[in-house]
């Protein structure tokens, strides 16, 4: 993966067909709105984040992606100003034989199934000193490189993200953990969790 600054609001991503394969993803699933191209999506955002300080959490967002005939594709990512993140992609190709259309993705603000980077036990801490504990369902607190992280099956309560960074890259994450990191908790609801860091 490939990315470029082409100035402050647009950066080009090309991606090869050797990217798709490492995350066992073809082309009609780049395509299409799955949890997969999702994640491949905000991976690519959360990169182009850290190495340009391309931040699109208050844009809406224009996706015009090109595919050549040998397979590689080239995303232009335009932000504007929005109250919600959006994505309107446009599919262009270098092959006449092609049926792909104009798509229109909405990614939803939904907090379900996500993953949650805290900086420090402190900051962890804090969140849950004002969280609508009811609000959290089926949690899992991990250990990783020195920083707490919660996966939130059911999250209806946005004051987590005061506290915390969003990963996007959650399923390799999650792999990461399952090799070098550590479970400190599991429960269907954040009061247990609250309940074993007050016995620690």
């Amino acid at each position: 993966m490939k990315i470029e600054k082409l100035n402050e609001n647009k950066i080009k991503i090309t991606l090869d067909i050797n990217d798709l394969k490492s995350r066992n993803i073809d082309v009609k699933t780049l395509l299409s709105n799955t949890p997969e191209s999702q994640d491949l999506f905000w991976d690519m955002m959360q990169e182009a984040e850290k190495e340009f300080g391309f931040n699109v959490d208050e844009s809406m967002i224009y996706v015009e992606a090109h595919i050549s005939a040998t397979g590689n594709f080239t995303f232009i990512v335009t932000k504007t100003n929005g109250n919600n993140p959006r994505i309107q992609q446009k599919v262009k190709t270098t092959n006449p034989n092609s049926n792909y259309k104009l798509k229109r993705k909405d990614f939803s603000d939904s907090l379900d199934n996500s993953l949650f980077e805290f900086s420090s036990l402190s900051s962890f801490n804090n969140f849950l000193k004002l969280a609508k504990i009811e609000n959290y369902k089926g949690v899992t607190l991990y250990s990783y490189s020195n920083k707490l992280y919660l996966y939130v099956e059911t999250c209806i309560d946005k004051t987590i993200l005061e506290y915390s960074t969003r990963v996007y890259e959650k399923q390799l994450m999650l792999a990461r953990f399952s090799e070098y990191g550590k479970v400190l908790y599991k429960s269907n609801s954040l009061e247990a969790i609250i309940t074993n860091l007050k016995n620690v």
